[in-house]
């Protein structure tokens, strides 16, 4: 061990191997690189120090500008009072370097002390602030003391060494424990390690082995050390660890890595991402400003450019930008770095092509924490051969995933379904996928901009293909009987778990009908998956994606198939909650009728002859609607089954109903209601991919008020509304306000509420492309603001409803089509409207 010994100069000491500075016996505040400096001034005696030099000495293995360098010496001369009383101790001569000006002295100095309980600490001091980590940061300094090995973990960019040495700031000045730093980053050689830790401690390193000298020096002695960028050195770290907590009893330990060391005593907090506004979330700018990515990004775009201003006109693009960058902070960092050269929406519309965008990092920082792209090659490369594998394969999954799910998509003739997990658990330990530990069935997924990356290095070794194909199999294997989810009966838990697949599906469907995908994988997709595009309340997208699969399928082998009638069944849906109950709906479930009644398949004939019977009832063709409905009720009686027989009584209740026979279909609806106690049902949907209760109010609270029962028809009202917008179902809500609480709140006069869910049926309608269900929207909001509604595109049922609402137009489109001969539910008033209105025409008319 190399003898202890001091340099003197002016009131000051600077103590060795400790290199603690004192000025007059008192420890002096100084950064790491601040000390690193005056170190290699001291040591020179005054002799010329170039620039360049002294950067290369300073900041070893890496490459900083000079202003790096003035930074850290305005905070050296600030403590060293240089220029106070004339005294100068560091002279600048320009352009050449740098000269320690005043005499030093070297003497040698007793034993070496244990490391001094002061408040001198080696950290680098951090010249920006921190953002949305105060939480953290305050918790894990209180867990310190408890804790002498904690490891903050993360993927690239998480801001795990800002955070440590935010704490390791905060631990010191609250414990008077001194904290060094140590920077693994630079070393490559895990021979290395041991000696990093000695020279960031002081211990001149004289043996092969510096362990015993460090243990020696720190003791008893409380002192923090920081060991950053630790994931390249991973086992020899851990082990170094364990040494030095064993044999130091005073050491604690505050470790950043991608992933944990698994060392004895190791505590892991997993850095979150910092939390940005989810897709679609309208917000202002001080809400906006309560997001942390947000407010992050704020601050470093205005270092950026200081006329940049958070505003309403680009809070949304802010947001959409955070969000897609995961609420990474080094992303977001250089995202808002690019504000300087562009407008926010600019950089918005750029994101898919991340990795050539965000190149802006700061030019002192480490090679790898210089673009985006570089800080993933960094996590890439220090992969096993397996985990580059899995990773690049699972880039094709859009959303969360289980471990089955990720054997499905990775798997292949030469990596089995073991190798695909014991390469997730790697990745997942590495921080490069992200694990949900709240028990979700889904629990892994990858960060957007880490799926990004990955998809680049899947094409790169050209298995997009081959993988894009396990996918789409894949998807359609977990959907490949949705006769239950069409008829009600599939589990909640079901649709709610494979909401989450939506973007999977998207992303499948795309590769599948393009050249060179799968058409027949592509229509299998469209027909698996239909009910859930219901489910989400997502017909007006999947009526592109169905209109794609039948042309494709017609004269395929597919056609005259059970595949064929789920597609033509699930198209008809689509047109209806689109476009309404149009001729192009009948023919497509008359057609999958045909075909269904050929393969004599009892349970799709029943769905497709619900389909014609639903087209027609919307039609306002009551009596035929009646007739289907009898003829559904022949085929659900030879059933037993429970579903189908309230179907086939809700089906004729509501043709009774439309056909002026209020009194059979109060029986036949209560019969349904009686049915349905079930508080706990399946899900929401019907025959009709609604909440058969809410379909049920509907009609029921209808017949109240037309039998003069007003009081129970709008507390019917305001329960099925409420309930409609619990369950926040958006063509439950369509149907529920449409059909009944609001025509039947604007007949009893409330024109407040009707105003009310009239606004909210719109902002569903509008939101989801839903012509058909906007076009009642479109007229209630006329009628309530007496404006004349346009009965252009209005079906016979929605005309009857606004006639009935007080609309002359709509009354006059009625009389035109001679639906007063027409056996329906307002015929008697269509016919009082009319005979006044002849009445009114005969009168002599007067003059004044």
């Amino acid at each position: 061990m190399v003898p202890p010994y001091n340099i003197a100069f002016g009131p000051f000491t600077l103590q060795f191997p400790q290199r603690a500075l004192m000025k007059d016996g008192e420890p002096v505040r100084l950064g790491s690189r601040a000390l690193d400096i005056l170190v290699v001034l001291v040591e020179s005696a005054g002799a010329l120090m170039p620039t360049r030099e002294l950067c290369d000495r300073v900041w070893a293995g890496n490459v900083v500008d000079e202003g790096a360098l003035r930074v850290h010496l305005s905070a050296l001369r600030k403590a060293l009072g240089d220029g106070v009383d004339g005294i100068r101790y560091i002279v600048n001569e320009t352009g050449r370097g740098y000269r320690f000006a005043v005499p030093v002295s070297k003497s040698s100095a007793g034993p070496v002390a244990a490391v001094p309980p002061s408040g001198a600490r080696t950290l680098p001091v951090k010249l920006a602030r921190v953002i949305g980590r105060e939480e953290v940061i305050a918790g894990l300094t209180d867990q310190l003391p408890e804790r002498r090995l904690l490891t903050i973990t993360g993927p690239g960019g998480m801001g795990k060494t800002t955070v440590a040495l935010a704490i390791a700031h905060r631990f010191a000045e609250q414990t008077g424990t001194r904290a060094l730093f140590v920077n693994f980053a630079p070393v490559s050689d895990t021979s290395n390690a041991a000696s990093t830790v000695a020279s960031a401690v002081g211990v001149a390193v004289s043996t092969g082995d510096p362990i015993p000298d460090l243990i020696r020096m720190l003791a008893d002695t409380p002192v923090l050390l920081v060991l950053d960028n630790c994931e390249h050195l991973i086992d020899t770290v851990a082990e170094l660890a364990e040494q030095l907590l064993q044999g130091a009893p005073g050491v604690h330990l505050l470790v950043t890595s991608r992933e944990p060391l698994r060392a004895d005593g190791e505590s892991v907090h997993r850095l979150a991402v910092l939390p940005s506004p989810e897709s679609g979330t309208a917000l202002s700018t001080n809400q906006a400003g309560e997001y942390p990515a947000i407010a992050l990004f704020v601050d470093r775009a205005k270092a950026a450019n200081d006329t940049f201003a958070l505003t309403e006109a680009n809070v949304m693009a802010v947001g959409d930008i955070c969000r897609r960058l995961d609420g990474i902070p080094l992303a977001i960092e250089f995202a808002a770095a690019r504000v300087g050269l562009m407008d926010v929406q600019a950089i918005s519309a750029r994101l898919d092509d991340r990795f050539a965008l965000l190149t802006q990092g700061r030019r002192t920082a480490l090679p790898r924490q210089q673009t985006l792209r570089a800080t993933l090659d960094w996590s890439y490369e220090l992969l096993q051969p397996q985990e580059q594998q899995v990773l690049r394969r699972l880039s094709v999954m859009r959303a969360s995933f289980d471990m089955s799910e990720a054997a499905a998509v990775a798997s292949c003739q030469t990596l089995d379904e073991l190798a695909v997990f014991d390469a997730t658990t790697g990745l997942i330990a590495k921080s490069l996928i992200s694990c949900d530990v709240g028990g979700s069935p889904l629990p892994y997924r990858l960060l957007d901009t880490t799926r990004h990356y990955a998809h680049l290095r899947l094409v790169e070794a050209d298995e997009t293909d081959a993988v894009r194909r396990r996918h789409a199999q894949h998807c359609c294997a977990i959907f490949a009987d949705p006769a239950a989810a069409w008829e009600g009966k599939a589990p909640r838990e079901w649709l709610a778990i494979h909401s989450r697949r939506i973007d999977d599906i998207r992303a499948a469907f795309e590769w599948a009908s393009r050249e060179g995908g799968d058409r027949h994988i592509a229509i299998t997709l469209v027909i698996v998956t239909a009910p859930l595009w219901f489910h989400l309340s997502l017909p007006h997208e999947f009526l592109g994606l169905a209109e794609h699969a039948i042309a494709a399928a017609e004269g395929s082998d597919l056609a005259g198939t059970p595949q064929h009638v789920e597609l033509l069944a699930a198209y008809g849906h689509a047109l209806w909650h689109t476009r309404g109950p149009t001729p192009a709906m009948a023919q497509a479930f008359e057609q999958a009728y045909e075909v269904a009644c050929r393969l004599a398949d009892l349970g799709m004939e029943m769905r497709t002859l619900w389909g014609i019977w639903a087209q027609r009832i919307l039609a306002g063709s009551y009596a035929e609607s009646l007739v289907l409905a009898e003829n559904f009720s022949t085929l659900a009686s030879g059933t037993g089954d429970l579903g189908a027989m309230q179907t086939d009584m809700h089906n004729r209740a509501l043709s009774h109903h439309f056909l002026g026979n209020q009194v059979e279909a109060r029986s036949l609806i209560e019969r349904v209601i009686a049915g349905d106690k079930d508080p706990v049902r399946a899900n929401h949907a019907n025959h009709a991919q609604v909440d058969g209760r809410i379909a049920s109010m509907s009609l029921l609270m209808r017949i109240d008020w037309l039998q003069g029962d007003t009081d129970s028809a709008m507390a019917l009202a305001r329960e099925c509304a409420a309930l409609a917008l619990e369950i926040d179902h958006d063509l439950s809500i369509c149907y529920g306000l449409a059909i009944g609480s609001i025509p039947v709140a604007i007949w009893a006069g409330d024109t407040a509420m009707a105003r009310e869910l009239t606004g909210k049926l719109r902002e569903r309608t509008r939101r989801r492309g839903l012509s058909h269900w906007d076009k009642w929207g479109e007229g209630f909001e006329a009628l309530l603001d007496g404006r004349p509604v346009a009965p252009r595109g209005a079906t016979i049922m929605q005309l009857e409803g606004f006639a009935s609402a007080g609309s002359q137009s709509c009354f006059d489109a009625l009389i035109a089509a001679g639906r007063l001969n027409e056996p329906s539910w307002c015929r008697e008033l269509l016919v009082e409207r009319h005979e006044a209105g002849n009445a009114t025409a005969a009168k002599p008319r007067e003059f004044s």
